[in-house]
């Protein structure tokens, strides 16, 4: 984030409210400064400095040792999980869901499916799946290595206008957003209030954000 703002990063994400789910406070600090360490990272020259990159947790734990080692998300920040497009394709989608299921539960929302369906006649695919009781079309159509990239971006955005669906059905004042990441995709779950200011402060950086 190019800014003239006297504060880390880490300390703007914090002012919103975007820690305030990690209970251990050594790990808080560990996170925090994690992505100060990452945003003045300009070692790798292809990728250069000034990126929001979201510490897994397994790494924050495992490194530093930390009693409350597993909490079932890949990050720790209770906001954010990690998307890959391939796998979505390929036999991952609930385990893709089970990823989402613990920030929201944590964020005081209900996630739960069943009846995924997945069926293909040669290059053609149907998939299905009842989420909280609603049936889902997340894919109909072709696909074929000439439009592997495009299909699997459908199914990054299905899935989030998907999560989108499932939180206005409840009432929730809360949104799935897409964040870039240096090789990577995470969904970041933010409250409308937290969404504005965190589009602020992510303005200024390299990561992309799509709603």
């Amino acid at each position: 984030c190019k800014t003239t703002h006297p504060k880390n990063l880490s300390e703007q994400l914090e002012e919103i409210g975007y820690f305030d789910l990690i209970e251990n406070k050594e790990k808080k600090k560990l996170v925090k400064e994690k992505i100060d360490i990452e945003f003045k990272n300009d070692e790798n020259p292809y990728i250069g400095k000034n990126w929001f990159i979201i510490p897994n947790d397994d790494y924050i734990s495992s490194v530093y040792n930390l009693s409350e080692y597993d909490n079932k998300s890949s990050t720790s920040d209770f906001k954010a999980f990690e998307i890959w497009g391939g796998g979505l394709l390929s036999g991952e989608f609930e385990s893709t869901l089970e990823s989402a299921k613990v920030v929201f539960e944590k964020n005081g929302l209900k996630l739960y499916w069943k009846d995924e369906k997945f069926e293909q006649t040669q290059n053609d695919i149907k998939h299905s799946i009842i989420i909280n009781d609603k049936l889902y079309e997340v894919f109909k159509g072709t696909l074929s290595r000439y439009n592997m990239g495009q299909i699997t971006y459908q199914y990054i955005s299905r899935l989030r206008e998907i999560l989108n669906d499932v939180i206005e059905n409840q009432n929730k004042g809360y949104r799935v957003i897409l964040l870039t990441q240096p090789e990577t995709v995470n969904f970041i779950l933010l409250s409308t209030k937290e969404l504005e200011k965190f589009k602020k402060i992510i303005e200024k950086c390299k990561n992309k954000i799509e709603e």
